[in-house]
């Protein structure tokens, strides 16, 4: 399923490495909210052909795999991952229409996953582990369309309000009242830390 244009082009390198923190740091940043995102996305009706760790997985994979592209300086390294994890979701689901259903889940690079360095593949099971944060998207699972899009398109994703009214077709002013409102139920249930978005 791998292509090459899963990830944005290389910007000229210039010297952003002493800047640039290390593969391991930003995907322990991010890996939480890219699980959350891709659980949002999959739904019960989907798992038994495409599994949210799976997802995950293959997220890691390619990002790891074109880590090079990534310059600090063209945006942050949430942005960029949800770049690539929405390739690998949108290659997925295609595969998935194209195909029978009776036809085998879509396949996964999981040949690079050996490729992963240690310390990234323990902080992607770490968070298939986590039993707070499978509770907490338990709980998610469980809101309203309308919200689960705004959280995934605005909190996950952190599309600015204008784009996300323009996907949702509302105002700017109706998704920022909404986000706030949105914001504040996620505090309550300590969505907002354990999904690193504080």
């Amino acid at each position: 399923m791998e292509s090459d244009d899963v990830a944005p082009p290389a910007p000229a390198r210039q010297d952003r490495q002493a800047a640039q923190p290390t593969f391991d740091d930003a995907w322990r940043s991010v890996a939480p909210a890219v699980f959350a995102w891709a659980s949002l996305h999959v739904r019960a009706p989907l798992r038994t052909r495409l599994d949210p760790d799976d997802v995950l997985q293959e997220i890691a994979c390619r990002a790891w795999k074109h880590r090079e592209r990534w310059d600090p300086a063209q945006g942050e390294f949430r942005a960029w991952v949800f770049g690539i994890a929405n390739n690998v979701l949108r290659e997925s689901l295609r595969h998935l229409t194209s195909t029978s259903r009776r036809a085998t889940p879509a396949p996964l690079s999981t040949d690079m996953w050996a490729q992963l360095p240690d310390t990234a593949t323990r902080i992607s099971r770490a968070v298939l582990r986590d039993e707070r944060l499978a509770k907490l998207l338990d709980h998610l699972d469980e809101l309203p369309d309308d919200e689960r899009r705004l959280l995934i398109l605005r909190g996950l994703e952190g599309l600015p309000h204008e784009e996300v009214a323009e996907v949702l077709g509302l105002s700017t002013e109706a998704v920022s009242k909404r986000w706030q409102r949105l914001c504040a139920k996620l505090r309550e249930q300590r969505a907002w830390t354990e999904l690193g978005l504080e």
